[in-house]
C-alpha cells in the first residue's frame, strides 16, 4: 500500500517458485493484496490453501480470476456439451469467491483469435450465470481481451446490473485491441486493473506472443495516458498488476529480467507499482 491506495499483484508470473511461497515475496516487497488464477477445471483446494496463508501474512485477495480455456464454447456450442464444463469452472470460481468474501471474479469475455459474432445462445448461458453471480454478492469483472465485440456485447447487455463491471488490462489493449482505446469507453464500470506492459503489435495479425506482460514502462504503453484515462472514471479502487518474468516461447522481451531473483523480481514490480500510483496522483 502507498498512502490510501492498495498495490496487489497476481501470482504465477512464471516464477519458480511455490504460490504460497510467492506470497511470502509480495508481502515483503510492500504489495498488500494478491490475486491467483484458478485452476481449469480445478477444485477449491488451491483456493483454500491460498487463504489459509494469506491469513497469516495479513494479506486481502483482490480478485480470483476463473479459467478461460473454453469461453469461446460458451459463446458458439450449440450442442451445450463442451459450454457445460467451462460453465462448471465460472460458477465455481463465484462459489470460492463467495465462500470466502472476495469481492472480484475476473472472466474473459471470449479466447481465441477469430473476430466471430456475439450470439444470443451465449448471452442467454450467461444470463443465469451473472444471475447467480448477484445472488451470490460477488462482482464479475469481465476483461478486454482479443475479439473486444464480445466485451461489448456483455457490458451493454448488462449495463443495469451493478455486480457486472469492467477489467481493464493495459496490454491487451496494446497488442489485441489494435491501441484502441478500450479503457475510456467503460472506465466508470471500471472493477479491476490487469496493469502490464509489452512492445505491441509486432506483426500484421493478433498472436498470444504479443501478450508479453512485462512491468509497467518497460515496454511501449502510454502510462501518463493510461492514469488520465483511469481518473476519467473516477476509479478510487485496488491498482492490480499482472505480469510475467519469463515471456512467451521464442520472445526475448522479458529477458531484461534474466538477472533478477524472484524477490529482485517482485520487489521490482512494487516499485513499478508505487511509480504508477504516483503518476496516477499527479496527472
Amino acid at each position: 500500500m502507498i498512502g490510501d491506495k492498495s498495490l496487489c499483484l497476481a501470482l504465477g508470473m512464471q516464477l519458480d517458485v511455490p504460490v504460497t511461497e510467492q506470497q511470502e515475496l509480495l508481502k515483503n516487497a510492500g504489495f498488500d493484496r494478491f490475486a491467483f488464477d484458478r485452476e481449469k477445471r480445478g477444485t477449491s483446494e488451491l483456493t483454500e490453501m491460498l487463504m489459509k496463508k494469506a491469513e497469516k501474512l495479513n494479506l486481502d485477495c483482490e480478485y480470483i480470476h476463473a479459467p478461460f480455456y473454453g469461453m469461446d464454447d460458451i459463446w458458439h456450442d450449440e450442442s451445450g456439451e463442451l459450454s457445460e464444463i467451462m460453465l462448471r469452472d465460472l460458477y465455481a470460481t463465484i462459489d470460492d469467491c463467495h465462500g470466502y468474501g472476495v469481492r472480484y471474479a475476473v472472466f474473459h469475455a471470449i479466447i481465441g483469435m477469430d473476430n466471430c459474432t456475439p450470439t444470443e445462445l451465449g448471452l442467454q448461458r450467461l444470463d443465469d450465470v451473472v444471475d447467480y453471480a448477484v445472488r451470490k454478492s460477488v462482482y464479475l469483472a469481465f476483461e478486454n481481451t482479443e475479439g473486444e465485440m464480445y466485451l461489448d456485447a456483455i457490458l451493454s447487455r448488462y449495463k443495469d446490473v451493478g455486480n457486472v463491471g469492467f477489467c481493464f488490462d493495459s496490454g491487451h489493449e496494446l497488442c489485441y485491441n489494435y491501441g484502441r482505446d478500450v479503457l475510456s469507453k467503460y472506465c466508470e464500470r471500471l472493477f479491476v486493473t490487469h496493469l502490464n506492459d509489452n512492445k505491441g503489435m509486432t506483426g500484421d495479425e493478433l498472436t498470444f506472443y504479443d501478450d508479453c506482460h512485462l512491468l509497467p514502462f518497460d515496454g511501449i504503453a502510454d502510462w501518463e495516458g493510461i492514469a488520465r484515462r483511469i481518473n476519467k472514471g473516477n476509479y478510487n479502487g485496488t491498482f492490480s498488476f499482472e505480469v510475467i518474468s519469463k515471456g512467451r516461447p521464442t520472445r526475448t522481451d522479458n529477458e531484461i529480467y534474466n538477472h533478477l531473483s524472484a524477490q529482485e523480481y517482485v520487489n521490482e514490480a512494487y516499485r513499478k507499482a508505487v511509480q504508477f500510483v504516483k503518476l496516477i496522483e499527479s496527472v
